[in-house]
């Protein structure tokens, strides 16, 4: 039970009576295992209240008196065995149970109580060497100690007399130490009633008295149970004995004296058989090795020398619990003997020592009073008016040397005499008294005494305040710093620390504790700091100090852990870490966990070990390298002592802290076929996955395979997965006998390397039942035999392990395992098997510690855990494609034919196979039936009209329906010929099939072909249209002109670029002839260009629906047989765009423009060599032609008008649309023909006549009534007259006069009209007219005026 400030001090402060025996009284005592000290111990609390007089006549009342008694011969433990004591006092006094307090949403459990500070607190007092400073340790009584079974008695009286004399007579420093000259003498006559009678013990008893007085003899019988007497019902003495066991021939060494040596170097250390907690740890000598003769033994000759028995060699040996002796105490006594004791000591203190007390008191005080303010010596007056007396100001202890009758100690042993006998007040007055006169001699040892008593005195008479307190404050500093007496600073500080704590002074109580603490003695700083953590726990809310009590406590933590005291400083560290646990300081979260994994290492737990020393390896630690490297190297060792010392492990592998590991993805996409020479295999998906593997096209490519196998698009559609990763909700589902790849990202969060080996997934199998039967088959799992090194069977699952992975620091490496279902039914991946090493030490010493263990790859209850709940299928069709290797350097727009060969991994029949296609503009399936569809796309895209739908929903499906079939086609057997005209960087296949399975009906297989495609050819085009005069009248014609450029990179490859063919796909006009630039060869190098121009007439006969015409010519001068232009490869590849399935709905549903002049695409066939691979590519370029005068590329479409300037003999009078019309608009065209000059005399004739003809010719595919307003025309443009105009307007009612002409489609017509003159000067024909056209009787006409510089120049005849 914990003791009160109050009872702790009186208990410190007791009377001490001295016994002297004669030799059979231990003979006598020992009958029950104890001395006579130790029998009479556990009574020496009095259950007493008595008085005495003081000098004045006042009654002091005396209760709660206890007795402090020693042999008279007791010495002080040596400073080994003191510091013994100290220790075992604080093991032995260990107790775990904590209270819960909340501090600002902090939740600690502290200790309820700390009886290991209590008990080394009353070992330190205990173990203190008296001084002569003070009289509160010196025997203030002895009792002469005889037996009845003395065959004389008397004279062993005398004898014991005579020797109590010598000791009496001892010189001062010698022990024992007297209160006094004359201490109160006493005899006891001891009587065995098992040996003596009573009456001859009463006679004995009698003689004594006669010979020393009634007053001073008392008897105390013993040993008087007989055997009808019960025993007692307690043991009442064990609790004071304190006996060393003499462990010299069980010597054990221990890590735990020891905190520098690691748990593995303990496992070497021999170990008694005896229980854990009753482990002794001694050294061989059982001393420690730093203990020498000189410091082992008290110097006598001094009684003032500080003494180390609380030094660092304290923290050596460490006594265990002490082993049960199986010792009975008081065998021969019964509770009569007890009565007995307990009255002869009520009775001595009653009668004998308080009475004597009461003399003594009365002696000093006379003593005091008439030698007050007389000095003693004359160094003492001539140092009061000569020195300044200020404490601090010497080292040496005491200024004179006070003889011991002195009135300045008489008047502490007055004082000391007051307070042992609980007069507070009295000794206060004393103490006060003393003081000052100790100040004034500069006796700073007695002055500090002095106030060290005044202070307590103070504080148990209830009228502390701060001058008292700040007298124990100045004895402490007087102790430490002047009189260098380091114990008796401690001591005062533990007196003092319960009384600013009773006064809320809690920061001053924790300032005086953390003062004391030394580098020379771990166990006391220990003790200290911990009471000091503990103080900035208490008070008010607003004083309490979190941070500075985890700070203090592991400050005591390691101290504990220095003087060997495992348990408590695991403890400390443990309550620290509930401070740090949560505040983000990682530092220092970090450094009490692994103090903590070091500490219970040492206290022989591993799994605590291993768990403290894993948690400074979590993710973002902020240690330098070495740091980590030892964190790791310890973790490593504490984990291979758990997993060697614990059975659990041979069944299942421990968790590993490091590294982390992160779910990757899991691939159930079958086996990779197997590449061959010259072949290679379709890329499916595989790990790591690609960056394009979840690209939206994968799922519209499924999509659209699904509408065109099962002839409808579904009501539902859900993507097939294959790649499963943490973000995918649904679990992995594979066919039995395919190989599941598995990949796993392991991270390593420290800056040091690890080095892993022998890595392998862990798994448990539920196989379905067999034959249908209904019983479910033992779960399989291979974790077990990994942990006990067997062998795994692999009739179930067939799994992959890899040998080694180096992990360096900071990085994450992905790691891919392969796992293959033999059997059907549940496979579920529980983690990750290793062999962990440090990198470091692998590299260094060729070897390190290789730890086995595991990492886990689910957590329980999470959706995540999906990933790796894996459900095999029955065996289905695999499968496989390869394709005709190909490289990927390309020329943009060259044509490659690719092989696809497909083939069944499995024996399960495989039907319905189809293939789509990501960009059917540049990739086509070759099969008989798509071999000679002509240019059906191109039919679809440019000119068929798009039928009616009911509402925007269908035209959406028709529209999907149309890019489906587009995409997609069925493949029949076993080969297929792929067509490629590379213009993007990546384009995606597909591949469907249907394997008859209800779980999974059909499987896909994809394929990327990637390239990096060259622009080597820019091609411009320039359409302009005109009239050509033939024998039988005007004929509309197109002339393209036509600019080829090679604008490959001669610094990167030298590309030489020829064009071979040019190609008009058209159902309106075809190629006749083509003029050149050069007569040349037309090759091009790097930058160069070259011009020409292709000459079309229109077709005016009836195409049927379906046919495109195309017309070709040849224009490379090599003899090369290849393919037209309506044959495979070449027909495959003649539209312009670069159209994506992945592309919205609405670009599919827009119409063909159908108002344009030209519709016609144009196809230039080109051949490029590179000189330096010499490799030849044969390529195509489409280029769609929509009206006049655009100028036209792949790239960009812009009117260029003047790109290419037509000769002047074709004299095209094309109309011009106005500001903002679209030049669809030009339904007819117009060609002048006229003299260019006249000469003309206007003055004989004022008029000049000139005769034009206006060629029309109609452009459209309609009839087309033409009007020309010869009187209207641009303001500008003024002046010239016309003559022959024979119709009147578009209307009957018009007063419009011109020329008025109906033309079939594409008709021509020649008019014959004049030009009246009335001046000379030029004249711009072209503008002199407006021109309105009509397409119908119901359309409005359209009127614009000719913008033609058409010319006329009129001279003057001289």
């Amino acid at each position: 039970m914990t003791k009160t400030a109050q009872e702790f001090i009186q208990s410190s402060f007791s009377p001490l009576i001295a016994t002297l025996c004669s030799p059979k009284v231990e003979s006598i005592v020992s009958k029950n295992n104890l001395t006579l000290v130790e029998l009479l111990q556990p009574f020496t609390l009095l259950e007493w209240e008595g008085q005495f007089r003081e000098p004045g006549g006042t009654i002091c009342m005396v209760k709660n008196v206890k007795l402090v008694i020693r042999d008279v011969n007791w010495k002080p433990l040596q400073p080994t065995e003191a510091r013994r004591q100290l220790n075992n006092a604080v093991l032995h006094n260990y107790d775990e149970k904590t209270v819960k307090i909340n501090i600002d949403g902090t939740k600690l459990e502290i200790p309820a109580a700390t009886p290991w500070f209590e008990a080394w607190k009353e070992a330190y007092f205990d173990v203190q060497f008296p001084s002569d400073h003070e009289f509160t340790k010196h025997f203030l009584s002895c009792i002469i100690v005889g037996t009845t079974q003395d065959e004389n008695l008397i004279d062993t009286y005398n004898a014991l007399n005579q020797q109590y004399a010598q000791l009496q007579n001892v010189a001062p420093p010698k022990l024992p130490k007297w209160f006094n000259n004359s201490v109160l003498k006493t005899y006891l006559l001891l009587n065995d009633a098992s040996a003596v009678s009573k009456d001859k013990a009463d006679q004995a008893f009698e003689t004594l008295k006669q010979s020393f007085g009634a007053g001073n003899c008392y008897m105390l019988t013993i040993n008087s149970k007989t055997s009808s007497d019960s025993k007692l019902p307690i043991d009442y003495w064990i609790k004071f004995i304190k006996r060393p066991i003499d462990l010299t021939h069980e010597n054990v060494s221990s890590s735990a004296a020891n905190p520098s040596t690691t748990p593995h170097e303990s496992q070497a250390n021999v170990q008694v058989n005896m229980p854990e907690e009753a482990i002794v740890h001694v050294t061989q000598d059982n001393t420690h090795p730093l203990t020498t003769a000189e410091n082992d033994v008290y110097d006598n000759g001094n009684s003032l020398q500080t003494y180390s028995f609380s030094g660092s060699s304290e923290s050596v040996n460490v006594v265990g619990k002490q082993m049960e002796l199986n010792e009975v105490h008081g065998a021969a006594l019964n509770t009569a003997d007890i009565e007995a004791i307990k009255k002869f000591l009520v009775d001595y203190t009653s009668q004998a020592l308080v009475p004597y007390v009461e003399k003594l008191i009365g002696q000093l005080n006379e003593v005091v009073a008439n030698k007050k303010g007389v000095s003693r010596s004359l160094l003492s007056a001539t140092k009061r008016w000569f020195t300044t007396g200020k404490a601090g100001s010497t080292t040496v202890n005491n200024a004179v040397i006070y003889s011991s009758d002195c009135p300045e100690l008489q008047l502490r042993r007055l004082g000391d005499l007051w307070f042992l006998f609980g007069q507070w007040q009295r000794a206060y007055d004393a103490y006060h008294t003393a003081k000052r006169e100790f100040y004034a001699d500069s006796a700073w040892l007695c002055y500090a005494g002095a106030l060290e008593m005044a202070a307590i005195s103070a504080f148990l008479c209830g009228e502390s305040n701060r001058k008292t307190l700040a007298y124990m404050e100045e004895s402490i500093t007087t102790y430490l710093n002047t009189c260098r007496m380091v114990q008796y600073a401690v001591r005062a500080t533990l007196l003092s620390v319960p009384c600013l704590v009773s006064a809320g002074l809690h920061g001053e109580a924790a300032k005086q504790l953390i003062r004391m603490t030394s580098e020379d003695s771990d166990l006391r700083s220990a003790m200290l700091l911990e009471q000091a953590a503990l103080c900035f726990l208490k008070g008010p809310s607003n004083k309490i100090m979190t941070r500075k009590y985890a700070f203090h406590i592991v400050l005591a933590g390691h101290r504990f852990s220095k003087a060997g005291q495992k348990k408590h400083a695991y403890r400390c560290y443990e309550q620290a870490y509930q401070v740090y646990r949560d505040s983000g300081w990682r530092l220092s979260s970090d450094h009490v966990q692994f103090a903590l994994g070091r500490l219970a290492g040492a206290l022989r737990r591993p799994a605590a070990a291993a768990r403290w020393l894993a948690a400074p390896l979590a993710p973002a630690p902020r240690q330098p390298a070495a740091q980590q490297d030892a964190f790791l190297r310890e973790f490593m060792m504490a984990h291979q002592q758990w997993v060697d010392s614990s059975s659990e492990f041979k069944v299942v592998l421990p968790w590993l802290p490091v590294p982390r590991v992160e779910a990757g993805a899991v691939v159930c996409a079958g086996p990779a076929p197997l590449s061959s020479p010259g072949r290679a295999p379709a890329a499916s998906l595989a790990l790591p996955p690609a960056p394009d593997t979840h690209h939206p096209v994968w799922p519209r490519l499924e999509e659209i395979l699904l509408q065109v196998a099962r002839g409808a698009a579904p009501m539902i559609f859900k993507p097939t997965t294959d790649l499963y990763t943490p973000n995918t909700d649904i679990s992995p589902v594979t066919c039995q006998g395919e190989p599941i790849q598995i990949s796993i990202t392991l991270h390593n969060p420290l800056k040091v390397g690890l080095h892993l080996k022998d890595l392998e997934l862990l798994w448990t199998f539920s196989p379905d039942s067999e034959d249908g039967e209904t019983y479910t088959p033992e779960q399989l799992q291979n974790e077990s035999a990994l942990a006990s090194g067997t062998l795994v069977d692999k009739y179930a699952i067939h799994g992959q392990k890899l040998k080694s992975v180096l992990l360096e620091g900071e990085t994450a490496q992905n790691l891919i395992f392969t796992l293959t279902p033999l059997k059907t039914g549940q496979l579920s991946i529980q983690g990750l098997a290793l062999k962990l090493l440090n990198a470091g030490e692998t590299k260094e010493a060729g070897k390190g510690v290789a730890i086995l263990g595991k990492l886990n790859l689910q957590s329980t209850g999470s959706d995540s855990d999906k990933l790796f709940q894996i459900t095999v299928i029955p065996q289905a069709p695999c499968l496989q494609m390869t394709f005709t290797e190909i490289d990927s350097d390309v020329i943009s727009g060259e044509i490659k034919t690719v092989d696809v060969e497909f083939s069944n991994a499995t024996s399960v029949e495989m039907r319905n196979l189809h293939l789509a296609v990501s960009h059917p503009d540049c990739m086509s399936v070759l099969t008989p039936d798509t071999e000679r569809d002509g240019f059906g796309p191109l039919y679809n895209d440019k000119y068929r009209a798009p039928p009616d739908y009911p509402d925007e929903r269908a035209a959406r499906a028709a529209a999907r329906a149309r890019a489906a079939a587009r995409a997609a086609v069925r493949v029949s057997n076993g080969r297929a010929r792929l067509l490629l005209r590379p213009r993007a960087r990546a384009m995606y296949l597909l591949a469907y099939y249907e394997t008859g399975l209800a779980r999974r009906p059909y499987r896909l297989i994809r394929h990327v072909f990637r390239f990096e495609p060259t622009e080597v050819v820019k091609i411009y085009v320039t359409p302009r249209r005109g009239l050509s005069t033939l024998e039988d009248g005007v004929l509309e014609n197109m002339r393209l002109a036509v600019e080829v450029k090679n604008v490959s990179n001669e610094k990167v490859e030298n590309i030489t670029l020829e064009v071979l063919e040019a190609s008009l796909l058209s159902r309106q006009w075809k190629l006749v002839d083509f003029t050149s630039a050069t007569e040349q060869d037309n090759c091009l190098r790097s930058r160069e260009r070259i011009h020409f121009v292709l000459k079309g007439v229109r077709i005016l006969d009836e195409l049927p629906e379906d046919r495109i015409d195309h017309s070709s010519i040849k224009m490379s001068k090599r003899q090369e047989s290849a393919a037209d232009v309506d044959a495979p490869p070449y027909c495959k590849f003649v539209t312009d765009a670069m159209t994506s399935v992945t592309d919205p709905v609405e670009s599919l549903m827009q119409e063909a423009d159908t108002s344009g002049l030209i519709r016609s695409m144009i196809v230039l066939r080109w051949r490029a060599q590179n000189d330096r691979t010499g490799r030849v590519a044969v390529g195509q370029h489409c280029l769609w032609l929509d009206c006049f005068t655009k100028a036209v590329s792949r790239d960009r479409k812009q009117t260029l008008a003047n790109l290419a300037v037509e000769p002047p003999s074709l004299d095209l009078l094309e109309s011009k649309t106005e500001k903002g019309k679209n030049e669809k608009n030009n339904v007819v065209v117009f060609k002048l023909d006229h003299s260019d000059t006249v000469a003309h005399n206007f003055n004989k004739h004022r008029i000049c006549m000139v005769p034009v003809v206006i060629d029309v010719v109609n452009c459209y595919g309609v009839s087309v009534t033409v009007f020309i307003d010869l009187y209207k025309q641009h303001r500008e443009h003024g002046g010239l007259g016309w003559a022959g105009a024979l119709n009147c307007g578009l209307d009957a009612d018009s007063k419009q006069v011109g020329v008025k002409v109906t033309l079939e489609k594409f008709e021509s017509r020649s008019l014959q009209v004049r030009a009246l003159c009335a001046a000379p000067g030029t004249y711009q024909v072209g503008s002199s007219f407006a021109v309105t056209t009509t397409t119908g009787p119901d359309t409005k006409g359209i009127t614009h005026f000719v913008n033609n510089t058409s010319l006329l120049i009129v001279k003057q005849v001289v």
